[in-house]
């Protein structure tokens, strides 16, 4: 059933600029999705939240897909292109005098992040399991993401020990760690006992933890 329309300020009807609606949107949509899911809430409800006839709505989003996608690239994804992403990896990868990026600092620097915005984590992983269904309108979406980011990581250079240096282990360990930091959410979300934080410290030194890793960090 559809989520009873979201009482607006009268002023939010006020012409807006263009990136300022669109960004009321995504955050009043995200407020919605994260409550309701994608299929419980219409076009018309997210029209209504933000003070817009339905028609007004489509002049700024033009459909589901869209906004679904908006409300991800707005408030979780803040990459727009791959060298944006490679960009920012960078920055939190903690450099060494050689270039190398140390790829515990940066797994760590994402899990800081959503330990900040839990709710939109919770709206992201509810998206990401809608869209496994390939009729999803996100669906192209997330499995874009993941293998964008696969992809980016695996040409940064990473200060490494010597077992994962090879191409496939550090495909294999790339793969473990992103499953652990999955369930990281997930758990969290759902055990009131762990924080995000806590639950990837305990990540941290399963992976990272051991000798191989104390010049690698």
């Amino acid at each position: 059933m559809t989520p009873a329309s979201t009482t607006v300020p009268i002023n939010s009807r006020t012409r807006m600029p263009v990136d300022e609606r669109r960004r009321q949107i995504a955050h009043k949509a995200a407020e919605l999705v994260a409550r309701y899911g994608s299929y419980g809430v219409s076009m018309q409800t997210v029209a209504d939240a933000v003070g817009l006839t339905l028609p007004g709505l489509n002049h700024h989003v033009r459909g589901r897909d869209e906004l679904l996608t908006l409300i991800i690239e707005t408030f979780y994804d803040d990459f727009t292109d791959d060298a944006t992403m490679a960009a920012q990896l960078r920055q939190s990868g903690a450099r060494d005098a050689d270039g190398l990026l140390s790829l515990p600092a940066t797994l760590a620097r994402m899990v800081d992040s959503n330990t900040t915005r839990p709710e939109l984590v919770g709206l992201f992983i509810r998206l990401a399991v809608e869209a496994h269904d390939p009729s999803h309108p996100a669906h192209r979406y997330y499995a874009d993401r993941h293998q964008r980011l696969l992809s980016v990581m695996r040409a940064l250079p990473w200060r490494l020990p010597p077992r994962f240096q090879a191409p496939a282990a550090f495909d294999d360990l790339l793969r473990t760690a992103f499953c652990a930091m999955d369930g990281t959410e997930v758990q969290a979300l759902t055990d009131p006992d762990e924080t995000m934080a806590d639950l990837w410290a305990r990540v941290e030194r399963t992976l990272f933890g051991g000798p191989e890793w104390a010049e690698a960090r």
